[in-house]
């Protein structure tokens, strides 16, 4: 059986989704739990020592509750991997308290090395330096292996079966855990960096067609304005050419508003996974067959099985250990398809043998306590833990005595937990890591969504004024160019509003005015022959509020100008009673509606409704007595103005 000695397994996470948040605290306390039970071989063999006096086994007991201290200091690490302060020490006291004590106490100290070699691999850096403390720390466990046990067999199992086995499962699950706070914590990071990519595409795509349209408007629109003045028939070319550029601008904005809210077929971002699932599975599989392997070829060397059985035996295990692998390995239902069927035949490798070897050399029944831990849930799980734990009560081959019956089922607990622990591990980086990808593609799918809406409610408006007024100035052109020239420069305006539109349609919006918008609708819709009513009276809101608003009122517009033969439109805001903002925009010249009638999201103003729910607001829309009524209620009460911010001055006309 294995030395009396410590081993550690630090760190499992709780599960994969929300449970992330408690893994650094819940691997904390398995961690403790683990180690505690790991140094408890140590406290036996110190108790059952019959060559140390009542003093040597206290001043030992003292100096083994030190080195627990050291390891929980030095193993126990923060959530974000970080090494404990002053690690330099605490890990050379750790060292000092491994060997030294070897003098007095060789028989009962010698499986210690482990922790000492996983401490080094988690607290040396760069990773080289640590390999390199671990592999010295494993070397010189084969001296102190021979000095303990003078056969090369069992030199070996001190060696892998105990120093290499604990030093790795210090160091994965701890790596494990570490990777799953990472992961956690860049989450968003990663949406984050997806929506980026996403908006420059978006940047890219505005900038070279419409930005493109809108930028050689402006450019020659101060030479059309003078040449309206001094040529018209010269400058009417110029001005149908500049009428179908806006026009293709606002035709290219509106499909690809449209394009951009369909997200159906939104491909997820591809992710970086680290560790690379290579490394996870080459370091779970070398610890697994670690955990399996040293003790029952211990046990075949000292036997006198003929090489036959040996060879029968070696077949068995290698079945035994593949079937361990094999159930150990995380997949993405949470257990290995037909775990039921391996599971039964792993239990059946672990015990129909005895027929043909002692329960002292096939002791492989010692093991499958850990996989009934992966594998089994709910009530199931607990019954063949505590069954398959008391292995070594059935068959009396390791425990001569009551101490020894306990020591046997804290040993293959802490098996268990080691087993656990690293599968456990592996599944919640494996599923957060599909849990990024997840958020990262619905938050693409967001900004993309966002994206359509933004072009039709912002570039919308912007470019259906610049196409009205550059059709009143083409059709002024001939009879009062000096009119004409006065659309043109009012068009450059709106123009150079939607290539401003262009940039913060990627950026997302920016915080609106209700009372700057309100001017704007009223000179637009007055330059379209509307007599305009305004009143705007709600003071100082809140920035999201005024933009809510605001992006209502200019959507409102927009329709007016498209969907309508208005003559007359009003435009009011003012606070309720109760403390709502209310916005009412009416028009008549209602048309009379083709096919179905028109609704409020029909109309486009159905991602206006969600901007409104977004603030507790709402919005409503249709006929009423022959004129068309949008109306925004939403709550307006602001305990006080933004430092900086100038409160909204009434709106009249």
């Amino acid at each position: 059986m294995a030395s009396r000695g410590r081993r550690s397994v630090p760190r499992i996470a709780a599960g994969p989704r929300d449970d992330a948040a408690w893994a650094p605290l819940l691997a904390r306390v398995v961690v403790a739990t683990v180690t505690c039970g790991f140094f408890f071989g140590g406290f036996v063999g110190l108790v059952q020592s019959t060559r140390l006096s009542t003093t040597a086994k206290g001043a030992a007991l003292a100096m083994l509750l030190t080195l627990v201290a050291l390891h929980m200091r030095n193993c126990v690490r923060p959530a974000d991997g970080s090494r404990p302060r002053g690690w330099v020490w605490t890990l050379g006291a750790q060292a000092v308290l491994t060997y030294l004590p070897m003098t007095w106490f060789h028989d009962t100290w010698y499986g210690n090395p482990g922790f000492l070699a996983g401490a080094a691999l988690l607290l040396l850096r760069p990773a080289w330096a640590g390999w390199v403390g671990f592999a010295a720390v494993v070397a010189v466990q084969v001296p102190v292996g021979l000095a303990v046990r003078p056969t090369v067999v069992e030199a070996l199992y001190l060696v892998f079966g105990q120093a290499a086995l604990v030093g790795l499962a210090v160091y994965a699950l701890a790596g494990l855990t570490d990777l799953v706070a990472a992961l956690a914590a860049t989450r968003t990071a990663l949406a984050d960096a997806e929506v980026a990519r996403e908006r420059l595409r978006f940047t890219r795509h505005l900038t070279d067609g419409v930005g493109a349209s809108l930028t050689r408007i402006v450019e020659r629109g101060e030479a059309l304005v003078a040449e309206l003045r001094e040529c018209p028939e010269r400058a009417r070319a110029a001005l149908t050419e500049a009428l179908a550029e806006a026009r293709g601008a606002m035709t290219e904005v509106r499909a690809y508003a449209h394009a951009h809210k369909s997200v159906a077929g939104t491909p997820p971002p591809a992710i970086a996974v680290e560790p690379t699932p290579r490394a996870v599975s080459v370091l779970r599989v070398v610890i697994l067959v670690l955990i399996v392997v040293p003790l029952p070829v211990r046990m075949l060397a000292a036997s006198h099985y003929s090489p036959a059985r040996q060879a029968l035996f070696l077949l068995l295990l290698a079945g035994f250990v593949a079937l361990y692998i094999r159930n150990c390995t995380p997949a993405a239902a949470g257990r290995p398809r037909g775990w039921r069927w391996t599971f039964a035949a792993q239990v059946a490798l672990a015990y129909v043998p005895l027929v043909v070897f002692d329960a002292k050399t096939w002791s492989l029944g010692l093991f499958l306590a850990g996989i009934a831990l992966v594998l089994l849930r709910g009530p199931w799980r607990v019954l063949a833990v505590i069954g398959f734990a008391c292995h070594d009560l059935y068959f009396g081959t390791w425990s001569p005595t009551a101490l020894d019956h306990v020591y046997h089922v804290v040993w293959i607990l802490e098996r268990a937990a080691l087993v656990y622990g690293l599968v456990r591990m592996a599944d919640v980086a494996r599923a957060l890591n599909a849990a990024r990808a997840e958020l990262a593609a619905v938050r693409v799918a967001r900004e993309r969504l966002r994206f359509g809406h933004d072009l039709h409610d912002l570039l919308g408006f912007s470019l259906s004024a610049l196409v009205l007024e550059s059709q009143l100035a083409l059709r002024l052109a001939d009879r009062d160019p000096e009119s004409a020239a006065e659309r043109v420069a009012q068009g450059l305006t709106m123009a150079r509003q939607a290539l401003a539109d262009v940039g913060t349609v990627a950026g997302g919006y920016r915080g609106m005015s209700l009372a700057v918008e309100a001017r704007s609708a009223r000179d637009v819709l007055a330059a379209a022959g509307m007599a305009v009513e305004v009143s705007i009276e709600v003071g100082a809101l809140p920035v999201g509020v005024d933009t809510a608003l605001a992006t209502v009122l200019r959507e409102g517009t927009t329709n007016v100008l498209r969907h309508s033969d208005a003559r007359r439109c009003a435009i009011t805001a003012a606070v309720d009673p109760c403390g709502e903002v209310v916005l009412v925009l009416t028009n008549d010249g209602v048309r009379a509606p083709v096919g179905p009638a028109p609704t409020a999201a029909g109309m486009g103003l159905g991602s206006l409704g969600r901007r409104l729910a977004a603030e507790g607001g709402t919005l409503s829309a249709g006929v009423v007595d022959g004129g068309f009524r949008l109306a925004a209620r939403i709550p307006g009460r602001t305990p006080g103005r933004v430092p900086g911010e100038e409160p909204t001055e009434p709106v009249r006309g």
